[in-house]
């Protein structure tokens, strides 16, 4: 019992200040912002958006996806990490906020998405000023608790539920906006007030070496292709992505869609909450405990192989059945394992190779990522107006080839460890 104890609380003393103020201060982001993206589908149909031009948002959200993060890496690395996070994070989010409580037409829109878009400048400076200055054994408890408090807006999910059962999809989806503005503003100022450089970061400013420069790109990439563990959790971070595109853009429009479950719109946020309920008991219980890489491994392996049998679930489910839904919920949950392990991993191999090069390798993680997902989530649409289900059938293909590219990863590992034992 005692040592169980030590286990969950260890990690919070262990992690750098940073880690402590950006996990503090994140449920700021998180509780208002989890709410609007499940609603935004639902919101941007009922002003009549169709399911094609929903999917080339996110389209047009993944090629800004695409560039943007390597400038982030490049910013970082000559400016300086929390300089560089917290411009692009304000600038980002205040404005399409503002936007999207505004609009009313398609194009406003996609002028908000552009904003947004802004944001994934940071997404590897943020990691970066997330896990460095912590030993890597702590690192997987910071990602873990960053999980906790995703899902946990996620489990708050039938307020905003009751919002819109209240005021309508549109206007309960506009005050949605006007508390995460309100939310996002008060987690900035707390931010730029005790947030601090990065030891990497400041020595990279003194440096202004090969690799805090685009040529820096060049070296993080050959540590991609020339490391098998590596290049394989970049493929299984590409196709993670597919994935989570998919399932998040489509699931909440398939749960209310009369040629889905026909849910109504204020049930269907049963079902995100169902899956936080899961999320929390893995974050809090087994998250914590994971600090060698063969769990690391093993846990993204459940992961995959349940949020497979999640969407199996849903498909099947006969129109109108919350109870299906909801046990699909409850096993998409265990996908929050995924993230801590696949990020933990990633960034402890980074370190046994250059810690200097986080920064860029992170930003071709993302790059990458969304380069594959250019065309998924307008495809998607239109595979959607055939058939709902298809997008899902799609996804339960990549979780499986994501099952068997963990595998191949394991049996890499452990070929490279026999054979140093030979040696």
């Amino acid at each position: 019992m005692r040592k169980a104890k030590t286990s969950i609380k260890t990690p919070f003393r262990e992690w750098g200040r940073n880690a402590r103020v950006l996990i503090a201060t994140e449920p700021l982001w998180s509780i208002p912002m989890s709410w609007i993206f499940f609603y935004r589908p639902i919101f941007m149909k009922s002003l009549g958006v169709s399911e094609v031009e929903i999917g080339f948002t996110i389209t047009l959200y993944s090629i800004l996806q695409t560039f943007l993060p390597l400038l982030g890496g490049y910013l970082a690395d000559r400016f300086g990490r929390k300089r560089v996070f917290m411009l692009f994070d304000v600038m980002g989010w205040i404005t399409s906020l503002i936007l999207w409580i505004l609009a009313t037409e398609f194009w406003q829109m996609l002028l908000a998405i552009i904003f947004e878009g802004l944001v994934t400048v940071i997404f590897p400076v943020w990691e970066c000023m997330l896990v460095e200055d912590t030993c890597p054994e702590h690192r997987a408890s910071i990602y873990g608790y960053i999980n906790l408090i995703y899902v946990s807006g996620s489990l708050l999910t039938p307020l905003a539920g009751i919002m819109v059962s209240t005021y309508g999809i549109v206007a309960g989806y506009r005050a949605m906006c006007i508390l995460a503005l309100t939310s996002l503003t008060t987690m900035f100022i707390l931010r730029q007030i005790f947030l601090r450089e990065t030891e990497i970061g400041k020595a990279l400013l003194k440096e202004r070496g090969e690799i805090s420069g685009f040529k820096g790109y060049r070296k993080a990439l050959q540590i991609v292709v020339r490391r098998k563990p590596i290049l394989l959790i970049f493929l299984c971070n590409i196709l993670g992505a597919l994935y989570y595109t998919i399932s998040g853009t489509y699931n909440a429009l398939y749960l209310t869609d009369s040629r889905g479950l026909a849910l109504d719109e204020s049930l269907a946020s049963l079902v995100p909450a169902a899956s936080s309920v899961t999320s929390i008991l893995l974050l809090t219980i087994f998250s914590p405990m994971i600090r060698e890489e063969k769990t690391l491994l093993k846990s993204l392996t459940i992961a995959y192989l349940l949020s497979a049998l999640s969407l199996t679930v849903l498909v099947t489910a006969p129109k109108g059945y919350l109870s299906l839904a909801t046990l699909s919920g409850v096993l998409s949950g265990f996908y929050t394992l995924a993230y801590p392990a696949i990020r933990t991993f990633l960034t402890n191999r980074i370190d046994v190779v250059d810690e200097k090069a986080r920064a860029k390798v992170l930003s071709l993680s993302t790059t990458f990522s969304a380069l594959a997902n250019w065309l998924t989530p307008t495809l998607a649409g239109y595979a959607y107006q055939i058939d709902p289900r298809i997008p899902f059938l799609a996804s339960i293909a990549v979780l499986t080839t994501n099952i068997f590219i963990t595998i191949t990863i394991k049996q890499s590992i452990k070929e490279k460890r026999e054979r140093r034992s030979l040696e």
